[in-house]
Order: C-alpha cells, then sequence, then structure tokens
C-alpha cells in the first residue's frame, strides 16, 4: 500500500456481470484485509435489494424486526470495524448498521409472465426502505398492492401504514427525486470524510453505484467475476465511466460494467481461488485466501 493511511484510500468494487459475481465476498475480505493494514476500515453498498421468494431467509430475518436489509449489506457491516462519520451537523452514529452503509434497499417477488412497473420482466418490486436524514421510510409500489401482490403480513411486519405509495414511473421519479439521490448524496459525503479506508461495493453489473460527479473518485477498482478479478486504476475507470455515460446503451443515471472496462485494459488480472461456505463466512479467512489480488489491488493505490 502505497499511500499513507491518512490518505483513506476509496476502492470500488464492481461485477462483471449480472450474476452472482462473489462481489461481497470479495469486499467483505477487502475490508479485513484494509482494517489489518491500517487499523480501521468499512464497507459500504449504496444500493442492494433480495427476493421475498429466493432470499425469503433473510427477508424473515430483517423483517422480524421491522426492518429490511439483506445478507450483502449485513455482512459488510459486520465486517466494518467503525463507523462513516456523520456530515452536517449531524450526531455521529454509534454502530456499523446495514441500513448505514445500504441506504437503499429494494424488496422484490418473482411474477412470472408480468412486466414490472419497472419495466422488469417476470418480477415486480414490492417496497424500497430509504435511509433519510430522519431515519428509515419505505415507499410501496402501490400498483402491486391493488394488483394484491405483497405478501400477506407485509405491511405489519414493516409498519408500511405511512410509507409512500407510488403508482406509476412518474410518481416514482418524484420519490427518487425526493428521497434516493439526496441519500445517495449523503452517503457520498460520509465516504469523502471518511478518516479510514473505505470499500464501496456496487450491484449487479452496475460500474458504480455513487453519483458520478460527486465527491468520491476511487484510488483503485476492482471488478469482480467468478475465478478472477480485474484491477483498475481509479482515475482511468472514472473518466471511462464518464465517457461511458454519454453512449447509446446507458441511461442518464447508471452505466453497465462491461461498457467502462471494455475501453480501458485492466492494470493486472489476478486468479480467485473457490472458497468453502466457511471461509465465505469468515472476512479474515477471505483476506488470507485472496491476499495475493489485495496486495494487486493496494499497489495501485
Amino acid at each position: 500500500m502505497n499511500r499513507d493511511r491518512s490518505d483513506a484510500p476509496v476502492v470500488l468494487v464492481a461485477g462483471g456481470a449480472r450474476v452472482d459475481a462473489g462481489k461481497t465476498t470479495f469486499s467483505t475480505g477487502l475490508v479485513a484485509s484494509l482494517a489489518t493494514r491500517a487499523g480501521d476500515a468499512v464497507g459500504v453498498k449504496p444500493r442492494a435489494g433480495n427476493d421475498y421468494w429466493y432470499d425469503h431467509d433473510d427477508y424473515r430475518i430483517a423483517s422480524d424486526a421491522g426492518r429490511l436489509y439483506g445478507k450483502d449489506a449485513r455482512r459488510l457491516a459486520a465486517a466494518g470495524t467503525r463507523p462513516l462519520p456523520a456530515v452536517g451537523d449531524r450526531s455521529p452514529p454509534e454502530a456499523v448498521t446495514p441500513e448505514s452503509i445500504n441506504p437503499v434497499h429494494r424488496l422484490w417477488r418473482p411474477t412470472p409472465g408480468r412486466t414490472g412497473m419497472l419495466g422488469d420482466a417476470d418480477r415486480t418490486f414490492l417496497c424500497d426502505r430509504v435511509t433519510t436524514e430522519d431515519g428509515s421510510r419505505f415507499i410501496v409500489n402501490g400498483a402491486a398492492e391493488a394488483a394484491g401482490l405483497l405478501p400477506d403480513g407485509l405491511a405489519d411486519r414493516l409498519s408500511l401504514g405511512g410509507a409512500t405509495r407510488v403508482d406509476d414511473v412518474a410518481a416514482f421519479n418524484d420519490a427518487m427525486a425526493a428521497d434516493y439521490l439526496p441519500s445517495f448524496d449523503r452517503l457520498a459525503a460520509r465516504v469523502a470524510a471518511a478518516p479510514v479506508p473505505v470499500v464501496v461495493e456496487s450491484y449487479a453489473d452496475v460500474a458504480g453505484p455513487l453519483p458520478r460527479d460527486g465527491p468520491v473518485e476511487p484510488d483503485a477498482v476492482a471488478v469482480v467475476d467468478p475465478g478472477r478479478a480485474r484491477v483498475y486504476a481509479g482515475d482511468r475507470y472514472a473518466k471511462a465511466r464518464a465517457v461511458a455515460s454519454g453512449s447509446p446503451r446507458e441511461g442518464t443515471m447508471e452505466e453497465h460494467t462491461g461498457t467502462v472496462t471494455e475501453m480501458i485494459e485492466p492494470l493486472e488480472t489476478v486468479a480467485l481461488p473457490a472458497l468453502s461456505g466457511d471461509e465465505r463466512g469468515d472476512p479474515n479467512r477471505i483476506a488470507e485466501r485472496y491476499d495475493h489480488a489485495y496486495e494487486a489491488v493496494l499497489d495501485t493505490v
């Protein structure tokens, strides 16, 4: 690691494919590795989601406490050794929680033969949890609720009586502007202010989960696929992402990893060994098995 600890590097972990690429396993091990090297480290996952059907155990664990988060955020929060700092005049957080490192979490359900309000075939978003300045609030898909798609007990588990209902894309976009985007901006400001190394984990095959024009530019990037990690210089990746934002394939809010990486060559490609379930559940054991990959990442910082 070439930079002084006071520089508090930011490392982005992105996935090369929509399938489970192993981003969270890589990220939790990297947090543990950075904490060992620098004294403290924290991981964040700005956007996440799980499925009521496929991730039912995770849904039950969170909703039993009236909360909504997934195992990825739970694993990252457990790996972190100190909270991100508060910004503005907010009181500093006392602990790392899934909600503090994951401002937006979405609950889906499979709906074969049906296209959801947001254009996803065969699945429908049910509700989102958004971390605001005043705590968590819920945004409910009113069209899904009217169609009877909300699971029995969901409204009681999450206390959705006072939640915002969105019935179409226009209403969802209004909620996005009012609540979602400010939540990402606040997280980006907290990451930028962090005095310790931060690992930012993206979702699916999205090139970056934080605002492109925000205060955070990664010092290094690891693009993880099953069995390998490609390492990129943060500044070159950020420039390629900015170029990708104007391509015909990409929208205005996010870019796909492949569109970015096809413009630049990795500094290094390293093999990742397969890990057992016990190893994946222990950030320190991941750090040991993936140490060569983390050295390659930190050599670019």
